[in-house]
């Protein structure tokens, strides 16, 4: 096994200055750095990450705080954070909170008394005070899948437009001839969603009845029922806009069980393009969400944050467009002519 004094003799300096390459504590010359550099490289050593991270004061730990691990859209986006996070030496510490602000709360004070250096907290999976109070301990932390309602101006935010998505989703039912169109959406993380919808109505002079809106909790399950009960109404709608893929999907699995058809009877589009919506019958309309784009750059900013390097004076806020993903779940209320593939 290479070890720092191996590299040391290779490229003729000592051991500390090859600590100081590659901890970066001590300013090196460019032509002894480069000579280390190499020896590393022909010796394929392998700094000790423990040891780099108590010399330049960090864990090299990231953790990742998520509500859970049951819809698929946080699934793609650990993996994302994981691997950038790898390609920077850092390891991953993966919390989840099971949608709930105490047991939020409880992972967050856990994992602050531990050796971490940064926090990504997504998809309103702790409640802001306590996110609030992890970064007036002195840790890192960035945003991302938030409530834009609950925006703070101390904290750097990685976010997707989701009122472009609810616009989107419902101008495109529009476009296709509904005027009868519900909502299931989870409050208050799918705010945002939700207004979005309603201003795309708004702009169309549509006014949708209260018993349209119906609240969800982001699973299948909250999906199936809350579309049973909207086909129960005298005036059931023509199409459904769900705040996320699984309440979409449960919502065609009720149009079905009442022996409707998804699109003829009722269209539905739902937020996301986890990977089930393709293959989902029939293919689901949806508003795709760039997860491993906005997963990336939120893990990027951390790393920024931690390592002070090119570090913004005020917070950043970035938003992420997602973009409409036509498939079979929608048509045109004439019928299934026009369908766009």
């Amino acid at each position: 096994m290479t070890t720092i004094s191996d590299v040391a003799r290779r490229a003729k300096v000592t051991t500390a200055t090859v600590s100081n390459v590659i901890t970066q504590r001590v300013p090196v010359s460019d032509k002894t750095r480069a000579r280390v550099l190499q020896a590393i490289e022909e010796l394929g050593y392998r700094p000790n990450l423990v040891a780099r991270g108590l010399a330049q004061g960090k864990t090299m730990t990231l953790a990742l705080v998520v509500p859970t691990l049951s819809n698929p859209f946080f699934a793609e986006v650990v993996e994302e954070v994981e691997r950038v996070a790898d390609q920077h030496d850092y390891q991953l510490l993966l919390s989840m909170t099971h949608n709930s602000w105490e047991e939020g709360k409880r992972h967050l004070e856990r994992m602050s008394s531990r050796w971490v250096d940064g926090f990504i907290v997504m998809g309103m999976a702790a409640d802001i005070a306590d996110v609030l109070a992890l970064k007036n301990g002195g840790k890192e932390v960035v945003l991302s899948v938030w409530n834009q309602d609950q925006y703070t101006q101390t904290l750097p935010i990685i976010d997707i437009d989701f009122r472009l998505a609810g616009e989107l989703a419902t101008r495109h039912l529009i476009e296709c001839g509904h005027r009868q169109i519900a909502a299931i959406v989870e409050e208050p993380v799918q705010l945002t969603r939700r207004k979005g919808f309603e201003a795309a109505l708004v702009e169309a002079g549509l006014v949708v009845p209260p018993e349209y809106i119906r609240q969800g909790n982001s699973s299948f399950e909250s999906g199936y029922q809350g579309t049973l009960e909207l086909m129960a109404l005298p005036n059931p709608p023509t199409a459904i806009f769900a705040g996320n893929d699984w309440m979409a999907l449960g919502a065609i699995e009720a149009i079905v069980s009442k022996g409707l058809s998804v699109p003829y009877d009722v269209a539905v589009v739902g937020v996301d393009d986890i990977s089930q919506a393709a293959h989902t019958h029939p293919p689901l309309t949806t508003v795709r969400i760039p997860k491993r784009e906005m997963a990336r750059v939120a893990t990027e900013m951390l790393l920024r944050y931690i390592q002070g390097v090119d570090v913004p004076e005020e917070p950043l806020k970035i938003l992420v467009s997602p973009h409409l993903k036509i498939r079979q779940s929608t048509a045109t209320i004439r019928g299934l002519s026009d369908i766009s593939l």
